[in-house]
């Protein structure tokens, strides 16, 4: 659904309903019309569900390769939901409702509850993803693969009949080359 989407309703003669999608709601174009549910704290967290789906979701699932892009992309995504959730917050009219008749009071909106666990679950992954120390350990493997490449190089180089002094030669260029390339 998006906007100008119709109301996925039917009336009472089992056709389909002609109303907008969220009719009569804050939410234009989202879910149901008022008169199918649309207007209901249950019908608005449904279609705000929905349209987070769609806009998210988009792409087949495939094996994890890569475990760290795969963390980063989760959290790009979770910070696009808490974002997009927060545009449709922005535009209510009231963060609250009030119930009718007689006894009803205000209730905080469906969608800002949303927001809030939304909000709460971007801050929980943030913080177990900087609780791996993953900039430490990639330079911890980074310097574990230089020392890898420099006994490999020490073991080229005498092999091929360089003294000890040419071999530390040899090492501080490339490591003066290498920084000047990163």
């Amino acid at each position: 659904m998006g906007h100008g989407a119709k109301c996925g309703g039917t009336n009472r003669q089992g056709e389909p309903c002609k109303n907008a999608a969220g009719y009569k709601t804050d939410h234009a174009g989202f879910g149901n019309c008022a008169f199918h549910g649309g207007a209901t704290p249950t019908g608005r967290v449904s279609a705000l569900n929905k349209e987070a789906a769609r806009l998210l979701y988009r792409h087949d699932a495939t094996p994890c390769g890569d475990p760290l892009e795969a963390l980063q992309r989760l959290a790009g995504r979770a910070l696009a939901l808490e974002e997009t959730i927060g545009h449709l917050v922005n535009d209510l009219s009231s963060i609250r409702y009030e119930a009718g008749g007689e006894g009803g009071g205000e209730q905080l909106r469906a969608e800002v509850a949303v927001l809030e666990r939304a909000m709460d679950r971007c801050g929980k992954l943030l913080v177990d993803i900087a609780k791996l120390n993953i900039d430490e350990r990639l330079v911890r493997v980074t310097e574990k693969q230089a020392g890898l490449a420099e006994k490999a190089l020490l073991a080229t180089l005498a092999e091929m009949g360089m003294d000890a002094g040419q071999q530390s030669d040899a090492c501080e260029r490339l490591g003066r080359h290498l920084q000047l390339v990163a």
